[in-house]
């Protein structure tokens, strides 16, 4: 057992995504927390008002209102000093320089370790936490699948790695297709939305090309450079998820066909 200096602390997670939502509070239930789960800003404001929380996890890019903006408000409207750490996915030069300037404590960039979770947490609350690391990285010869932080979190919690890796595998391709549809609809916005969701699933269940791949769809649709890729790389995407599909059907004994068109 993970020693920790939140038990018993009421903490908020602030996020988006589904998969991160699960692996985040699976992390803090095995420290001792006590944790509510916002889909966005707005939502967390609202339980703001009506908890009391020793923490707060912040995604930086969701919709509605963004963690940049739930955090001034947090602030400045609500005038409350609790500590907020900052999970974002882009890892990019003066993003840490814009949490701090917004109020946050501290910053962890996805994909984050267990271990840079926990030392974010350690660091606001003054405290050690040691983490020790259990990779498990499946394979064969065409594809890796890193699901190492699972691991760690779960402590050998089987029934939780597997509810996590099905949710997974349902949730990957339903993705895909809204990214495909919104292609096909030039709606530029919600194949970024879209895709950094998948890329923050990703951060998770590691599989790097397919990270790889969702990350430049989401660059180029952010920026609208090179539209005209995204077609291709969809279709590696779906041929590399069967691949992953067969690795963890393999691995957990799941009997299930392939769920990506």
């Amino acid at each position: 057992m993970i020693e920790t200096i939140l038990q018993d602390k009421n903490v908020l997670v602030v996020d988006d995504n589904l998969i991160n939502q699960m692996v985040v509070k699976h992390t803090l239930m095995k420290m001792g927390a006590i944790t509510d789960i916002a889909g966005d800003g707005e939502e967390a404001i609202v339980l703001f008002k009506k908890n009391k929380y020793d923490l707060v996890l912040m995604d930086i890019q969701m919709p509605l209102m963004d963690g940049y903006d739930t955090t001034r408000y947090i602030r400045n409207q609500l005038n409350s000093s609790v500590p907020i750490i900052a999970m974002t996915a882009f890892a990019l030069k003066g993003e840490d320089d814009k949490c701090f300037e917004c109020g946050m404590n501290s910053y962890v960039s996805k994909p984050f370790t267990l271990e840079s979770l926990n030392n974010a947490i350690s660091k606001v609350f003054n405290s050690d936490i040691v983490i020790s690391n259990n990779p498990n990285i499946i394979s064969n010869t065409n594809t890796s699948v890193d699901i190492s932080m699972l691991y760690e979190i779960a402590e050998n919690d089987e029934a939780y790695i597997k509810m996590m890796i099905t949710t997974f595998l349902e949730n990957l391709p339903m993705v895909i297709q809204k990214i495909e549809t919104a292609y096909a609809s030039q709606d530029w916005e919600n194949v970024f939305r879209s895709a950094h969701y998948a890329k923050s699933s990703l951060s998770v269940i590691k599989i790097a090309d397919i990270f790889e791949w969702i990350l430049t769809i989401e660059t180029n649709a952010k920026k609208m450079i090179d539209l005209h890729t995204i077609p291709g790389l969809l279709e590696n995407i779906k041929t590399k998820f069967m691949n992953v599909e067969e690795i963890l059907n393999e691995r957990f004994s799941f009997d299930s066909k392939s769920t990506i068109a």
